[in-house]
């Protein structure tokens, strides 16, 4: 929420929706051996609804006192269903889509943000879930690898690029892969009225270095593409994508 009110507030004409899925009696008795949801008694499962309803509506009394306070338009959706689905699809009608950072684990990352992001294709942002810089978008990083994930991450990103102060363009790789052709994606970015300082390094663990720059340069905001490589490889192994989506220091917007 307060990454979506920072950038309402640099943005004109922002409209923010929240979208909240709730849970289905299923997936509210997660955990029960296949087959036993049957013999649940009605009342329990009731019960577990109306405290799912419960929060849900504390939920949207929040969102909309926070949003009312800063004078931004907004709408609260919310849907009983699979979340991935649920947020995929609206997603589709946004020109970005705020959700929390993944916390590292195999799952998480398996059953909702990567799972978001192979299926909408748009540009996400992830914010850790316990602080965000006070301007996301003074000192920007770009990781770029020439990639069609990362132009796409590129493009989504562009609004937010044109408010930073500086904008770092860092190439990672391995010294016998040969460096990484920055000239084309760094004359688009001009054309848009974008400078960016460019960094070529040579090294076998981009992860490493892109969030190292990113502390030494005070960024508030990584621009990456996600799974450039095979994704289920990059979760098995690690990979940039999988650290990047759980640093839980720096906000990144990822698109694949």
């Amino acid at each position: 929420m307060a990454s979506a009110l920072q950038l309402s507030a640099k943005l004109d004409g922002t409209h923010i929706i929240g979208v909240h899925a709730l849970k289905t009696p299923e997936a509210i008795l997660h955990g029960a051996p296949h087959g036993v949801i049957g013999y649940f008694p009605e009342e329990v499962i009731e019960n577990q609804r109306d405290a799912i309803q419960k929060q849900a509506a504390e939920l949207e009394k929040s969102f909309t006192s926070t949003v009312s306070e800063v004078g931004a338009t907004y709408e609260w959706r919310q849907l009983e269903g699979p979340e991935v689905d649920i947020i995929a699809f609206h997603a589709r009608f946004t020109d970005l889509t705020i959700i929390s950072q993944a916390k590292g684990k195999f799952a998480d990352e398996l059953e909702f943000s990567g799972s978001l992001l192979m299926e909408s294709s748009l540009p996400i942002l992830a914010i850790p879930e316990k602080k965000i810089p006070e301007d996301m978008t003074k000192n920007i990083l770009i990781a770029w690898d020439g990639s069609a994930e990362s132009s796409r991450a590129v493009r989504g990103a562009l609004p937010l690029l044109k408010m930073a102060e500086k904008v770092i363009l860092l190439s990672v790789g391995l010294p016998d892969e040969g460096n990484i052709p920055q000239s084309d994606i760094d004359s688009h970015l001009q054309r848009h009225g974008i400078h960016c300082v460019k960094r070529v390094v040579d090294n076998p663990f981009p992860e490493d270095v892109i969030k190292s720059t990113a502390r030494e340069e005070n960024v508030g905001l990584i621009v990456a593409g996600a799974w450039g490589h095979s994704r289920i490889r990059e979760m098995i192994f690690g990979g940039v994508t999988k650290s990047l989506f759980s640093n839980q220091e720096i906000p990144v917007l990822l698109s694949h």
